[in-house]
């Protein structure tokens, strides 16, 4: 059972501290209080099954991130993250300000500050918890992952790589130097939720150290991309970039999903959570959540929130 989980379960907090407030500040409780907190509460777990995190438009999952939260200035933004499941094919597109070769930098020890790689958790545990059993795309042929194919990997081992590119030591760092805003990550979208699923003072995962190489991807073309659907400019996020890829349906597993992507730098990041069926190379995705895991997410405060269908 993967992290997503915990997006479905921000009402059914929301509604039990609004229940605490309501005892602190009164000294009693109201019975029909009790019962409506109580039925909206059961609503949102009964939720679970069947919402999904993404915002839909035209076949796509989009993920829209914080236009200006991109620190050292509009090439480091990343505007939306983009995924379609066809039978035979994953696509990916990514749209921000950033060429596929990065940016240069006199920051960075090799001047150039590049795209991290696309980080998968299908886990049941935040991304460090999760580490080394992680899927990865590597995108960007110049970036410093040490890694040397493009593709997709398994059983990923990352490490930040932001030391190295005048970047953030961690979130904590970022937000502090005035970088917060709505939609921080996209569907990630406050500066509590990055800290349960990032980490407050981790380092940020930016690149794949390790892992297992499973196959190419091939990119797309602008028309190609725009022919299957995909259409940031519904959200108003197309960038000056996108970058838009697929790779054979059965290179990833099937369940729910956190994707991450970062600048090298940690500069900007944004997250998607989603979902993809079963495939050809896993079929343990669960359904139904274990009581188990829904009490690790209340505790961990994975504050998730729900996002509509378009």
């Amino acid at each position: 059972m993967s992290p997503q989980l915990g997006i479905y379960l921000c009402s059914y907090i929301d509604n039990v501290a609004a229940l605490e407030d309501f005892q602190n500040s009164t000294g009693n409780i109201n019975m029909q209080r009790i019962s409506l907190l109580i039925g909206s509460a059961l609503c949102s777990l009964a939720m679970i099954q069947t919402a999904h995190a993404g915002t839909f438009h035209q076949d796509w999952t989009y993920s829209i991130d914080a236009f200006t939260d991109g620190s050292g200035g509009d090439e480091y933004e990343i505007r939306g993250l983009a995924t379609k499941e066809t039978e035979d094919h994953i696509y990916i597109s990514i749209s921000g300000e950033s060429a596929l070769t990065g940016i240069d930098s006199p920051d960075a020890e090799d001047g150039n500050i590049g795209w991290g790689d696309l980080l998968f958790n299908f886990t049941d545990q935040d991304i460090n918890g999760a580490n080394g059993s992680l899927y990865g795309i590597r995108f960007a042929e110049t970036n410093d992952s040490t890694v040397s194919q493009i593709g997709v990997f398994s059983d990923v081992t990352a490490a930040s790589v932001s030391g190295t590119n005048g970047g953030f030591d961690h979130l904590q760092h970022y937000y502090e130097s005035g970088w917060e805003q709505p939609n921080t990550m996209g569907d990630i979208a406050t500066v509590q939720e990055a800290y349960a699923y990032i980490g407050e003072t981790d380092p940020v995962l930016t690149s794949i150290i390790d892992g297992s190489f499973l196959g190419d991807i091939e990119f797309l073309s602008a028309q190609d991309a725009s022919a299957a659907g995909l259409d940031f400019e519904y959200f108003n996020a197309a960038g000056g970039e996108t970058h838009t890829f697929r790779l054979d349906r059965a290179l990833l597993p099937g369940g729910d999903f956190i994707a991450t992507l970062f600048l090298e730098c940690a500069n900007d990041g944004i997250a998607l959570l989603s979902s993809f069926t079963s495939s050809t190379n896993n079929s343990e995705a669960q359904d139904v959540p274990e009581p188990s895991f829904v009490i690790s997410l209340l505790t961990l405060g994975f504050l998730l929130r729900r996002k509509v269908s378009l």
